[in-house]
């Protein structure tokens, strides 16, 4: 399973290159055709951030 970071159309060139960022210790994909960018979840090492608590006022 994978989670999209960015998400283009491709554009006739799928590939996958793997850029020298980390998102949750997980490499992240780019196609070369579109510039979509991902992480595949199972290759994540530290959790992800928790979301912000809502002020309940």
């Amino acid at each position: 399973m994978m989670r999209h970071l960015v998400a283009n159309p491709c554009e006739d060139a799928c590939g996958e290159i793997t850029t020298d960022r980390t998102v949750e210790g997980a490499p992240v994909y780019r196609c070369p055709g579109c510039d979509s960018e991902w992480i595949e979840l199972h290759e994540r090492t530290a959790p992800a951030d928790k979301p912000a608590a809502k002020d309940a006022r």
